[in-house]
């Protein structure tokens, strides 16, 4: 895929997070999303190796979408663990519910949240992902404090986007961002063509 059809992608994919959510009549049709294109420079098996979800866990995923990604994380965790899958479009929620229906994925938790705060449950959490969103925050300390409280003691976050953030490393919004958010930095996986995946652990005493 060239480089500017993946930024129209990602665009069109994830341009809900940038304004609130609109009139059903204004919103994107999900079912329009090419997601074979994703999974050839985002393969959702190998991020979840990198994250380290397995059996049984519970995850959450912030700007979930049409559920790409977290169809896959319900799949992997089974009927033992559970996956929160976050948006704030009213029509990307009623794709997922839908979906979770169609694909017969029992263990999917749909869960509207807000430009600020995801809404996740409270300490349940062993690994929070984001993928191809946390460009597209108005907000982002404060939706990445808002994760925190989510995770178990030694739960993970990782955001998943550009290599573009870490060409110069003193000047990582990512990494500068999560650090005033009660976070550091436990990895950096670089192995995706385009993008990074940060695996960040919350520090804040006041978790």
């Amino acid at each position: 895929m060239t480089r500017p059809k993946r930024r129209l992608l990602s665009l069109i994919a994830f341009g809900f997070l940038i304004v609130p959510s609109s009139p059903p009549s204004q919103e994107y049709d999900w079912a329009k999303i090419d997601e074979e294109a994703f999974e050839k420079i985002q393969p959702t098996e190998k991020i979840m190796d990198a994250i380290g979800i397995k059996a049984g866990m519970s995850v959450g995923e912030v700007g979930a979408g049409g559920g790409r990604v977290a169809v896959k994380v319900a799949r992997r965790v089974g009927p033992e663990g559970r996956v929160f899958a976050n948006d704030i479009s009213e029509s990307a929620l009623a794709y997922m519910r839908a979906r979770c229906v169609r694909e017969k994925i029992r263990n999917l938790e749909v869960v509207k949240g807000t430009l600020t705060d995801p809404r996740l449950p409270k300490g349940k959490l062993d690994a929070v992902y984001m993928t191809y969103t946390y460009r597209h925050l108005e907000r982002p300390v404060d939706i990445l404090e808002n994760i925190a409280p989510a995770l178990k003691p030694g739960g993970v976050l990782a955001v998943i986007d550009s290599k573009s953030y870490n060409r110069d490393p003193a000047r990582n919004e990512i990494i500068r961002n999560a650090r005033l958010a009660g976070y550091e930095l436990a990895k950096l996986e670089t192995f995706l063509p385009e993008d990074d995946i940060y695996l960040l652990r919350a520090v804040s005493k006041n978790l």
